[in-house]
């Protein structure tokens, strides 16, 4: 009964198929080097309708999403492992330690980026562009992109199964698309924001964490 038990509770990190990751970034790179030969001010102002104030809405409301969902759900999980009796509270501190690295990591490469590149926003560029969310300092890269597709990689990565990993890769997407839409990014900096937070989790998670996840696994609740 207790082995039994022991079965149950552990959870043994997957790690996600390398191979599967290599095709993911070669996508974000592809993108990455089309993009830019793209008209993509004329896509952000002809996407833009004032007149919808619904999808304005939605839009906002996604962008501004961002903290609750990629700091907000792993806290959630943490706090909730805290209070159970049979669970690894040792592995779920090690795993929102990780997404926190992760994101905060990610967060410092953009935050660097920007400043090194000083690329204006679109709507500073076009006059048919409205600005309808904050957006201080400069564009390159999308600075909510990157934090959602950190938290969506880190949590595919801990928890490999499709009902976490569809959820978190369309809530990133979304977020991604809102900053589009709403004036502040050019997809070039979404398709950047995407390859920098995957990368980051991604890294992390092979050469650092995935060894101690797995290790805390196979020992006893705390």
């Amino acid at each position: 009964m207790r082995l039994k038990n022991q079965i149950q509770l552990s959870m043994v990190v997957k790690p996600l198929n390398v191979t599967v990751f290599i095709i993911y970034l070669a996508m974000l790179l592809l993108a990455i080097t089309i993009v830019p030969n793209l008209p993509q001010l004329d896509f952000i102002a002809n996407w833009q309708d004032l007149e919808s104030t619904r999808t304005i809405g939605f839009f906002q409301f996604i962008s501004d999403s961002i903290s609750f969902f990629s700091m907000g759900i792993p806290a959630l999980i943490t706090i909730i492992a805290e209070f159970k009796k049979q669970s690894n509270k040792k592995q779920s501190r090690l795993s929102l330690l990780y997404i926190l690295l992760s994101i905060g990591v990610a967060g410092l490469i953009s935050y660097i980026m920007k400043k090194s590149f000083s690329e204006p926003r679109p709507y500073e560029i076009d006059p048919r562009i409205i600005q309808l969310s904050v957006g201080g300092g400069y564009s390159l890269p999308s600075g909510h992109t990157t934090e959602a597709f950190a938290s969506a990689m880190a949590l595919t990565l801990l928890f490999p199964k499709w009902y976490v990993f569809i959820p978190m890769f369309c809530w990133a997407s979304v977020v991604g698309l809102s900053r589009i839409y709403l004036g502040v990014h050019y997809p070039f900096d979404i398709f950047v924001g995407m390859f920098i937070g995957s990368s980051v989790s991604f890294t992390f998670y092979t050469f650092l964490f995935r060894k101690y996840l797995n290790h805390s696994s196979t020992k006893q609740p705390d």
